[in-house]
């Protein structure tokens, strides 16, 4: 997919969903491997608009070392019960590209969707209580029990790169882990694919994820640099996503940005 045709779909979401800027919760840049090899990069940005209560999420996703030609981008709002307002996805491999435009109301979700050109519209009625499922730990955080060690979760969420519900469950280790000087919850989940570890802190803020099946790991690093270390980044795909570029700096490794 040529760049252009990117910044054209990530310009028109990016108008459609950010009137007014929210403050910045959790921001910071993965890197991420396949075998231990570095393969991309991924971004996210979480937000809370301090007006209506909206829980935003951004996300993009670039992988392009050893073989891959992959792009993702996400952006999330729901509302200040956590429950879906809309999404809008976009995903390009090779030549394949794929955009998801969603929105919800009460329990029905509308998805315009095109793939390599063709579009189609979904509509599905959704079981009471499913969410997007980019933000299952800040649902467990506000849960009855909230985030805990030797807990269990079970959900039904939207697997927004799909536009379909799928059930999964979370499961929290008995013992903390230690990483550094970081003291973090370990939660094998089982949704939507192969299972998945996350290392997450006590805030729901993942700093690690394991795919055991593919090998593929991600990690939250201190700088942007690192995590795009040989892959060329474009600027203005990062301002017409986020707004702003990111630094990276809002999470456990930066005090007060910093």
């Amino acid at each position: 997919m040529k760049t252009s045709f990117f910044v054209k779909i990530l310009f028109a979401a990016f108008l459609l969903s950010s009137a007014a800027r929210a403050e910045v919760i959790f921001e910071g840049y993965y890197k991420v491997t396949q075998f231990k090899k570095h393969i991309g990069f991924f971004v996210l940005r979480n937000e809370l608009d301090p007006k209506t209560k909206q829980f935003i999420t951004t996300s993009y996703t670039r992988l392009a070392k050893n073989g891959f030609d992959m792009t993702e981008s996400l952006h999330t709002v729901s509302d200040a019960g956590l429950l879906p307002v809309s999404y809008s996805y976009l995903g390009a491999e090779g030549k394949k590209t794929k955009t998801i435009d969603a929105t919800f109301k009460k329990d029905v979700m509308t998805a315009q969707v095109t793939e390599d050109g063709k579009k189609s519209t979904i509509t599905k009625k959704l079981k009471k209580g499913t969410f997007l499922s980019s933000i299952l730990y800040y649902l467990m955080l506000n849960s009855k029990d909230g985030l805990k060690t030797d807990a269990n979760f079970d959900f039904t969420a939207v697997v927004e790169e799909l536009a379909e519900e799928k059930s999964g469950s979370s499961h929290i280790d008995k013992k903390m882990v230690t990483q550094g000087s970081l003291q973090l919850l370990k939660v094998t989940n089982k949704f939507a694919g192969p299972d998945y570890e996350n290392l997450i802190t006590d805030r729901g803020e993942a700093v690690t994820a394991n795919t055991p099946a593919t090998g593929v790991e991600t990690e939250l690093v201190k700088s942007s640099e690192e995590a795009t270390e040989g892959i060329k980044t474009n600027s203005s795909v990062f301002e017409k996503l986020f707004g702003t570029i990111p630094t990276g700096k809002v999470n456990v490794y930066h005090a007060k940005g910093k």
